[in-house]
């Protein structure tokens, strides 16, 4: 939710600061991310006693190992599409907030003569990490 958060830039004159907007909200596909990642972490402990303490169930005929291969290939299939659609909102994510995208919403910036510059870099190691596990 980029667009909630806001800073004070200066102005570059006598003025008060001017407070700027970041772009975007991406918090729908971060939310589909983590919530398949819970489902399927809370779905392996379930299947695993299934297969402990109701074995009668995974015996030759029963309908359990077939269950249990219908909602792994569809966890699978939503974590690939979770971790594709997390990606492209990080892409996003990382444009809104590089140096130059953020400099470019500063009005003050956009002044003849204006000299703005970063003073440092958004740190994006651990949302790449989210991305690769």
């Amino acid at each position: 939710r980029l667009h909630q958060v806001y800073f004070e830039a200066p102005s570059c004159g006598a003025g008060p600061p001017e407070r700027v907007f970041l772009v975007g909200d991406h918090s729908s596909a971060a939310q589909f991310f983590v919530t398949v990642g819970v489902g399927s972490f809370l779905y392996a402990p379930a299947a695993l006693g299934g297969y402990l303490f109701a074995p009668q169930a995974y015996r030759a005929g029963g309908r359990g190992p077939r269950i249990d291969l219908g909602v792994t290939a569809a966890l699978a299939f939503l974590w690939l599409v979770s971790s594709c659609a997390w990606a492209a909102a990080l892409a996003e994510v990382k444009a809104a907030t590089s140096p130059s995208g953020v400099l470019a919403q500063v009005g003050g910036c956009q002044r003849p003569g204006a000299r703005c510059q970063a003073l440092g870099a958004p740190r994006t190691s651990g949302l790449n990490t989210s991305v690769v596990s």
